[in-house]
């Protein structure tokens, strides 16, 4: 050995150990880091045609599975089309036909565990699978023209329909039913809505939702197999019990349980 290679050796491994303590590489079987926050959804089934609007355009396009749609995007489903999507958290939303829906707020923080999930569907039908938050923020929403459905881990529907009525039905869980114009402040780390604050209002809303009154209720609560109806104008119906073998009856309810079924971990 060379005078001084000894010392030369144990330079460089001293060196080598700085470098791996600072600058540590990635862990076996690590593919990099991935960020912790997500701002997308994901199409994962599609029949039929649908189509988006992106944020900032004018042009309508096609959408196809693995598609990703972002805050803002605007989407319609044409005769005989279905779409499901996974959204940040990997629950899923599926549409029927003749569906217009925009995603407002699509945000999930796998880190804390929290969300901010906000959908406006001005016309249409929608089945929700939420899975469970466990972050500070837990927000799930779901908007109609003349009602909000603020959901937590749940199964539930919701119809839309042409004269601007809405039908929630819940399956599983909790769906808590508010005014739009007379919104409940909205806490879940403290046990749900609380005391119901009235915010500015009414004012015309524009196409496709169009003019839609004021009405005095506040909020009502759902729990599993239970319904309620609001109209387009004047306050909602008392919350009912529905049976399943009734609701069954319905093609989109069949195709949603299976779906259910299949996509379940």
């Amino acid at each position: 050995m060379r005078p001084g290679t000894g010392k030369n050796l144990l330079f460089c491994g001293i060196f080598i150990l700085v470098m791996l303590f600072f600058y540590p590489g990635e862990a076996p079987g690590q593919t990099g880091n991935k960020p912790a926050v997500s701002s997308q959804a994901e199409v994962t089934f599609l029949q039929g045609k649908a189509d988006v609007l992106p944020q900032g355009e004018t042009a309508w396009k096609s959408l196809r599975v693995g598609n990703l749609l972002f805050p803002e995007d605007e989407v319609r489903t044409a005769e005989g089309a279905r779409i499901e999507i996974r959204l940040p958290d990997r629950s899923i939303m599926r549409f029927d036909q003749w569906s217009t829906f925009k995603m407002k707020n699509l945000l999930f923080d796998s880190q804390e565990g929290s969300r901010d999930v906000k959908v406006e569907i001005p016309v249409g039908k929608t089945w929700a699978n939420v899975r469970k938050a466990f972050g500070p923020k837990k927000t799930f929403e779901v908007a109609s023209a003349n009602a909000v459905a603020g959901v937590r881990d749940t199964t539930w529907r919701m119809n839309v329909n042409a004269d601007r009525s809405t039908m929630i039905r819940v399956y599983e869980g909790t769906v808590e039913v508010y005014n739009p114009f007379v919104k409940p402040d909205y806490k879940p780390e403290e046990g749900g809505f609380k005391t119901p604050r009235e915010v500015p209002g009414p004012k015309e809303v524009p196409p496709p939702y169009g003019e839609v009154t004021k009405e005095q209720w506040e909020q009502i609560v759902l729990t599993q197999m239970m319904q309620v109806v609001v109209p387009a104008v004047g306050r909602p119906g008392d919350p009912t019990s529905f049976r399943l073998e009734e609701d069954q009856g319905e093609e989109w309810v069949r195709w949603n349980q299976e779906r259910d079924r299949q996509v379940s971990p």
